[in-house]
């Protein structure tokens, strides 16, 4: 049984665990790569005062790039779906549509594929069950908006760059 840091709100499925995994606990082991640009970050917020705090949170010229900010499910997927994101930061109330909902349609649109984007869900809302909901939806990570915020460059950066 692999062993569990103190890691609040953040776990891989636990279809990817990999005990005895040299990476850190709470990350998930799905081989990241982006060798040719900067990584394509989505962020999905409806409060443009957050909105403003993740793009600074996430942007490192040549590393990370925010390719796009939306408010609702619905352009979210479409941005998704027009211009694939390696990375998605997305909140789960949103001004139409849900996080949540946004998930589902992301992991059905890749299915399987290694290749789908990074997804970690920034909430106020961290009850457990939502968590789980999350997770099972096909959530990376899962953050308290309030006291995890700064955590966010730190996973992008284990993500991408080991």
């Amino acid at each position: 049984m692999p062993s569990m840091a103190p890691m609040a709100h953040t776990v891989a499925p636990p279809a990817v665990k990999v005990p005895g995994s040299a990476s850190e606990p709470g990350t998930s082991p799905r081989a990241r790569r982006v060798t040719d640009r900067a990584v394509q970050v989505q962020i999905v917020e409806d409060l443009p005062r957050v909105q403003q705090l993740l793009r600074q949170l996430v942007e490192q010229p040549g590393r990370f790039e925010v390719t796009g900010i939306d408010d609702t499910e619905h352009e979210a997927l479409q941005r998704s779906q027009a211009q694939p994101p390696d990375a998605l930061v997305v909140d789960l109330n949103l001004r139409q549509g849900s996080g949540l909902g946004l998930i589902h349609a992301v992991r059905k649109l890749y299915g399987a594929s290694p290749t789908g984007p990074l997804i970690i869900v920034v909430t106020n809302h961290t009850m457990p069950v939502l968590e789980a909901a999350c997770l099972k939806a096909g959530a990376d990570h899962f953050l308290d908006k309030s006291r995890e915020l700064p955590r966010l460059s730190a996973l992008l950066n284990q993500a991408f760059f080991p």
